[in-house]
């Protein structure tokens, strides 16, 4: 799983906080710029985004950090 986020972007601050607590171990996290498109289906940025391992998205900051993968 990768998790992106962007310097300033208000829901990276929950999204972090749970994968450090969670140990994060197969979670790769990646900076992108605050105007890059990593969500390919959105037509506007939007960070923090977690790309799942099957292909889908979580871009809602409660829906990452209720996550219940191993990460």
């Amino acid at each position: 799983m990768r998790l992106f986020v962007s310097e300033g972007a208000p829901g990276n601050l929950p999204v972090l906080a749970a994968a450090g607590r969670a140990g994060h171990t197969g979670l790769q996290v990646c900076t992108v710029g605050p105007d890059e498109r990593v969500v390919p289906f959105l037509s506007r940025p939007r960070v923090p985004a977690l790309e799942l391992d099957g292909g889908g998205f979580l871009f809602s900051t409660n829906a990452i950090c209720r996550t219940r993968s191993p990460w």
